[in-house]
């Protein structure tokens, strides 16, 4: 049985701290905000997955692939595309409700897509709907959860990463100790002016494994969602709203 710190609170963090209890791990779960913030809960647009009769993992593989323009790691995509089914199996075990119509299963065409493999659930609500799920069964689970508690910097010993540093809600830096220490931590996009990402994104977890000698790539790589609303509070249009046929248009 290991120690196993977990940094991060949405879909990747939470998913890692429900299968390492399942394997008999002790986890620590820190997030910097409330368990329930962060990219995850915004996510609109559905999850993709080859889960219908019409449909194949190779077909979604190939999809991906094009739309990547050949820049892809189709090691990655293979993965996605051939696991993506049973872990959507998971989330419904879970708890997650996606939206279903009088063949089961409800799903939509999104661009890049030659099939329609999109699920929803709450129609725009996915995000949230997967978010409050993983964090009602991690809450059912022996997991230390420290909401309020910030990355500083991994613990690094003979080449090793042996823990974290963390700053508490009281203003208190700690050290967690931990077998192995899983960086969840999500994106960057507040580094920007403009983002339609929420105030959490900084980017906490690549500084930190970059400062701790680990290598970093793709890091031109960052997605910026292609339709927003220029308002506070509320920025992202889904992307199944072009999927369904929307233009966008000028004032013109």
């Amino acid at each position: 049985m290991a120690r196993v710190l977990v940094i991060g609170g949405g879909i990747a963090g939470l998913w890692t701290a429900v299968k390492a209890t399942d394997a008999g791990h002790t986890v620590e779960l820190v997030t910097k905000a409330e368990l329930a913030e962060g990219n995850t809960r915004y996510a609109q647009g559905g999850i993709a997955a080859a889960l219908f009769p019409d449909d194949s993992a190779q077909r979604h593989f190939a999809d991906t692939m094009e739309a990547g323009a050949g820049l892809a790691d189709p090691a990655a995509v293979h993965v996605l595309c051939t696991e993506g089914p049973a872990r959507v199996r998971d989330l419904i075990r879970f708890g997650v409700e996606f939206d279903r119509d009088e063949s089961g299963l409800s799903r939509g065409l999104e661009a890049a897509h030659s099939r329609a493999r999109v699920m929803h659930a709450g129609g725009d609500a996915t995000g949230s709907a997967i978010e409050s799920a993983l964090v009602a069964t991690v809450r059912r689970r022996a997991v230390r959860i420290d909401e309020g508690t910030m990355l500083v910097d991994l613990v690094v010993e003979r080449g090793r990463v042996t823990g974290a540093k963390l700053l508490e809600a009281s203003g208190t830096i700690v050290e967690s100790r931990a077998d192995v220490v899983v960086l969840a931590t999500g994106g960057s996009g507040c580094l920007y002016r403009h983002t339609t990402n929420p105030v959490v994104a900084t980017g906490d977890g690549v500084a930190a494994a970059w400062r701790a000698g680990a290598l970093v790539a793709d890091l031109e790589f960052t997605q910026f969602h292609p339709t927003a609303l220029a308002a506070p509070g509320t920025p992202l249009i889904s992307e199944a709203v072009r999927g369904e046929g929307a233009v966008v248009r000028d004032r013109d």
